[in-house]
């Protein structure tokens, strides 16, 4: 993969204090559009909700780390993207990765990567990780991962592919990210300033967008 040689274009969080759920979407959202607050929210909604249909009491939050770090499950980060008008789809690693990603048209953000980790400082410890891959207007892809210093271009689709082929044989998983084509411009930006206190951003800024791939070409 080739080195981005500027990060100006490009909102790029990189890791802090395991948080690797809210780096994730901010990343692919490119904009602080979610804090841990509001993940917090979301994760307890969730419990809620599960309480309430099981009709028993949920005193673990199965939802986010119980250590009180920032990873949480996949169904806080759907959620979450929900209320930024995108959707969530699991890839099923029986298919195969190059078609699928070759068929995806331009509502496409990119994908989440989520990923088994060994923590070298915690023997024995299986951990997790997310991380973001942003699909860019001409059909490139970048690695935001937060555990680089720096967003990532990949050299072509050849390498993409590679790149998501290796994760799906290490036990990793994909999920496509897609805007919701059905909600219009004036319905995202009526819901900036709403009760939740979250903002809404447009997915992925065109412009940051724009003057990335203008500087790649050079």
């Amino acid at each position: 993969m080739a080195q981005i040689t500027s990060t100006r274009s490009l909102y790029h969080e990189c890791q802090n204090h395991g948080q690797c759920g809210k780096h994730t979407l901010n990343n692919l959202l490119q904009g602080p559009v979610f804090s841990i607050a509001d993940l917090d929210i979301i994760a307890e909604d969730l419990r809620k909700i599960a309480q309430e249909s099981l009709q028993k009491t949920i005193w673990k939050n199965p939802y986010k780390s119980p250590m009180g770090m920032g990873y949480y499950d996949v169904s806080v980060l759907e959620a979450a993207l929900n209320k930024q008008h995108c959707t969530l789809a699991w890839f099923d690693a029986r298919r195969d990765i190059a078609e699928s990603l070759a068929q995806q048209d331009e509502s496409m953000v990119g994908l989440i990567v989520h990923v088994p980790t060994s923590p070298r400082w915690v023997p024995f410890w299986k951990g997790q990780h997310w991380f973001g891959v942003l699909r860019l207007s001409n059909g490139a892809f970048v690695n935001l991962d937060s555990r680089l210093s720096q967003p990532t271009a990949f050299a072509g689709f050849d390498d993409t592919i590679e790149f998501l082929n290796e994760i799906l044989q290490n036990d990793g998983r994909l999920f496509f990210i897609h805007r919701d084509t059905i909600e219009s411009k004036e319905q995202v930006q009526g819901e900036k300033g709403s009760a939740s206190g979250i903002v809404a951003f447009e997915p992925i800024a065109a412009a940051a967008a724009k003057e990335y791939e203008e500087e790649s070409a050079s």
